[in-house]
């Protein structure tokens, strides 16, 4: 009996070492991923962002299904917002903040046609990549400083018996936010000739 108690006490941190022992509940990864990037498509001559390059990408194993995103806007369609926060240099003077207007006129096309007509399929490793005004974009406020900014997608907002038909219909519609690297940039000011 002390022969086969060794044995087994050798055996199975062995097994697990190899990986053939049983493995710990772990939550498997969702088949639908999203991946945003951000990058600095031009500057002003303070140096901060002119305009901002945004990357959506399919980093998932099945296709997805979402419309174009709303830049800096929040709409139930899915939309991407930039947040910024001052991490070095004194503020002084009054900040800028930024705002949308618009509707979300609604008509009577359904979801699942709605997605055949005007959403844009994203096979795995495919992407949208569009630009957003980054003057805009970014909350400033007067004073030579240093900023950190970084860009949030949030999905499509639907309701899940909505996502449960689309899912029936081959439609896979991606929830949740996702957000991307943190960029950093300090203003400087034009030096007089």
């Amino acid at each position: 009996m002390r022969a086969s108690f060794c044995i087994a006490a050798v055996l199975v941190p062995a097994l697990s070492a190899l990986g053939l022992a049983q493995p710990a509940a772990v939550k498997p990864e969702s088949p639908v991923r999203l991946e945003l990037t951000m990058e600095v498509a031009t500057t002003n001559d303070d140096g901060s962002p002119q305009a901002l390059r945004f990357t959506l990408t399919n980093a998932g194993n099945v296709g997805v299904d979402l419309p174009m995103p709303a830049i800096d806007c929040d709409t139930s369609r899915g939309s991407i917002h930039v947040y910024s926060k001052i991490v070095a240099g004194m503020p002084g003077g009054f900040g800028s903040g930024h705002g949308c207007g618009g509707s979300e006129a609604k008509g009577s096309m359904g979801l699942i046609e709605e997605i055949k007509r005007s959403w844009y399929h994203l096979e795995p490793g495919e992407y949208l990549a569009f630009t957003g005004d980054g003057r805009r974009m970014i909350d400033k406020t007067g004073g030579l400083l240093t900023y950190e900014y970084w860009a949030e997608y949030e999905a499509p907002r639907v309701t899940d018996v909505a996502r449960s038909q689309a899912a029936g219909a081959g439609r896979v519609i991606p929830a949740g936010k996702v957000s991307s690297p943190h960029l950093t940039f300090s203003e400087r000011w034009p030096q007089d000739e």
